[in-house]
């Protein structure tokens, strides 16, 4: 029923750069013809990493006809990248924390790894597995000592959670007749450059939904082109509290994602938009609060390092910044990789889209 349109890329050459630009225009030519027609269009927003994309999976699973096997294979090099991508930040982190390797052949290891990840991004086909010398020197090197303590304390380390599931699962992904599952994909990973558009029937309306890349750039390219969507969802991690942007080492997460609400939610755009903000990634956020305090983000809080105290002086920063106090911010606590709580969370965004929407056309 519905159709994911994406210029998803792990590096943008020019054949596929061309093939973006083209799929663009055709985006805002479709926004154009929708200005005419009863479609209720949702823009999903946040930093990038925030859980937009696994939002939208969600929505395709629980609302539409889930992923055919034929989509489920083409998910098997993202996959395979992802676990490739994650062996390679752990390394990262074992230097960033000044730690050293157990087994001196742990840098042999790495270093197999690389040079396969290297001709692995250059493949076209969506089928190539991993090889075997590349599957070993994984095995071997999640056994070190210290990489096995880093797995264990993700989130001290800030190892990614999928990082972690998809290693956990290793031995089921690299079987030959592997079909990755919705939870795998789920679980995967692929930077959203451009925009995705999303076509679906919910509740007997026509919806249009949106997922914008969450790097600066992208931004800042896309937001004029969505200022009549019917409503905004914006989706931040509450636990990357203590991290910093991929793009840009010295913006911490957390200010990023509050500067970037408080711009959405008051600029000239969306000033009048049904406006949904999700506070996702309350799992690893309950674990990381019992050894990491907000204070390193957000130096104003007082309050005791634990969950509900903490949780509530976010969500109160992140409403204050709506300068707009007519309209209300719809907030929900979100952990979306869980599709049984995430399902009850995207019917009330779905209600609350078709009911501000009627509104402002005078039906109710």
């Amino acid at each position: 029923m519905g159709a994911l349109c994406s210029s998803e890329t792990y590096m943008l050459d020019k054949e596929t750069y061309k093939k973006q630009v083209e799929h663009n225009k055709m985006i805002e030519s479709d926004l154009e013809k929708d200005r005419k027609l009863k479609i209720l269009k949702l823009l999903i927003l946040g930093p990038g990493e925030s859980g937009k994309s696994t939002t939208i999976k969600q929505i395709k699973i629980i609302h539409d006809e889930g992923y055919s096997i034929e989509e489920k294979l083409v998910r098997r090099h993202g996959i395979f990248m992802n676990i490739l991508e994650g062996i390679e930040e752990i390394h990262l982190a074992v230097g960033r924390e000044n730690k050293s390797y157990k087994n001196p052949l742990s840098f042999d290891h790495i270093h197999e790894v690389r040079m396969f990840t290297e001709n692995f991004k250059k493949a076209d086909d969506g089928e190539k597995a991993l090889g075997a010398e590349v599957i070993n020197a994984i095995q071997k090197y999640i056994k070190d000592e210290t990489v096995a303590m880093m797995l264990r304390e993700k989130t001290v380390y800030n190892i990614d959670d999928s990082t972690i599931y998809f290693l956990d699962n290793f031995s089921r992904i690299i079987e030959k007749e592997y079909i990755p599952t919705e939870e795998d994909i789920l679980k995967s990973r692929v930077p959203t450059s451009g925009v995705i558009q999303y076509k679906i029937m919910l509740k007997n309306f026509n919806f249009k939904i949106f997922d914008v890349g969450g790097q600066r750039a992208q931004r800042r390219k896309w937001l004029h082109v969505f200022d009549d969507v019917h409503a905004v969802l914006f989706i931040t991690s509450l636990s990357e509290y203590d991290q910093v942007l991929r793009e840009d080492a010295t913006v911490n997460r957390m200010k990023e994602s509050l500067n970037l609400f408080e711009k959405i939610c008051n600029g000239r755009y969306f000033i009048n938009t049904a406006m949904i903000l999700f506070l996702n990634k309350i799992d690893l956020f309950e674990i990381k609060i019992k050894h990491t305090n907000i204070t390193v983000a957000l130096t104003s809080y007082k309050g005791p390092q634990e969950r509900d105290s903490a949780l509530d002086y976010i969500r109160k920063r992140f409403v204050s910044l709506n300068k707009n106090k007519k309209r209300s911010i719809y907030e929900h606590v979100t952990c979306a990789t869980d599709t049984e709580q995430i399902q009850v969370v995207i019917d009330s965004v779905i209600d609350v889209v078709i009911q501000h929407t009627m509104q402002k056309v005078g039906i109710q």
